[in-house]
């Protein structure tokens, strides 16, 4: 029931908007034809639908509770964004990935969001972030989630529809911990939040409460009964069938991937974050040595690369005349491009 009520509550906010954009639109119209002088209007809200932050520990619901407000609101012809942040289950598409879609309609039981164009008639837009969780490199994860914010927010700002109907965003549960917590903070101001759903957590509710309360709705809910704990193996489980499902589908939708052999000459290989750096000896005294999470590394083919998954960038890359990737020299400007690019799809080596 509390969660209808959540429910309730939020698309009273669309209710508001709608009628927000009306008012001002009325007023602009009056202004021009100089009627509009003198007249005492009502306070008008906010002409944009709740941007719906979704936060809690592991186990409690977090995902569950954002289907279900999709569901409630597509139900009624909202066509709302849904934001997945949490790269540890890839709602949307494989693990390790963050990611935004439109939702249109309700969600399918047994395909979900897995088949995001056949669920939202969209397709989704997907950032590679390559880990699990957003500790293990915090600066690379603040950098794509505020490139996905501004992307987000565009859309917002230049679709009607989903303007109206606002955007549910799924937190990874690591946001509630001291170490994630900066990253929490982060992501609201970076989506520029209007509603706090805090499940399960009275710490974080009252932290919360007491620094965005004067400016951001914030509710404390209870966890679903239904909700079961789930150790490592039964996640790892879950996680190699996202990435099963993306090349085979399931259920009613059933794709035939296809194999492609591709020289390696042909191809640019990038790892984000990792690579060797000088020995701390050879730094000067005082210095120590820090790894550049955001720093392209290139990766050499070997069979290290075998059973991997690799992202296909959309950035478009200037080949120089006579130079392949062996002696080829990368510019800032690609490697940023390169960081700052959405993914077109995934390939199993």
């Amino acid at each position: 029931m509390s969660y209808l009520n959540t429910h309730i509550a939020l698309d009273q906010l669309r209710e508001d908007a709608i009628e927000a954009t009306q008012q001002i639109e009325k007023k602009k119209l009056m202004d021009l034809a100089g009627g509009g002088a003198g007249v005492q209007w009502a306070s008008m809200g906010s002409d944009e639908g709740p941007r719906v932050l979704v936060v809690g520990g592991p186990d409690t619901g977090k995902t569950s509770l954002s289907k279900i407000l999709l569901n409630y609101a597509t139900k009624m012809d909202r066509r709302l964004l849904f934001v997945d942040l949490d790269s540890n289950q890839g709602s949307v598409t494989v693990p390790g990935t963050i990611s935004a879609t439109v939702v249109t309609r309700p969600l399918d039981v047994e395909e979900d969001l897995g088949f995001s164009p056949v669920t939202t008639t969209t397709t989704p837009l997907i950032y590679y972030y390559g880990y699990v969780t957003p500790t293990e490199k915090p600066r690379l994860y603040i950098t794509l989630t505020k490139k996905l914010a501004g992307v987000v927010k565009k859309k917002i700002a230049t679709d009607k529809d989903v303007k109206f109907s606002g955007a549910i965003i799924d937190t990874p549960s690591q946001f509630v911990e001291p170490s994630g917590y900066d990253l929490l903070i982060n992501v609201i101001e970076a989506f520029e939040v209007t509603a706090i759903l805090v499940l399960s957590n009275e710490r974080l509710y009252s932290d919360l409460h007491r620094k965005f309360s004067d400016r951001i709705s914030i509710l404390k809910l209870a966890k679903s009964g239904g909700v079961v704990d789930r150790d490592k193996s039964f996640r790892r489980k879950q996680q190699v069938k996202k990435i099963r499902e993306y090349f085979y589908g399931s259920g009613r939708f059933e794709l035939n991937p296809y194999n492609n052999i591709v020289p390696f000459s042909d191809v640019w290989i990038r790892q984000v974050g990792e690579g060797t750096l000088a020995p701390s000896s050879a730094l000067p005294i005082g210095m120590q040595n820090k790894i550049l999470e955001t720093r392209m590394v290139k990766v050499q083919p070997s069979s290290i690369l075998l059973h991997s998954i690799l992202a296909v960038s959309h950035t478009p890359i200037v080949k120089n005349s006579g130079l392949n990737d062996e002696n080829r020299q990368w510019s800032e400007e690609e490697t940023s491009a390169l960081l700052d690019s959405n993914v077109a799809g995934f390939v199993y080596v």
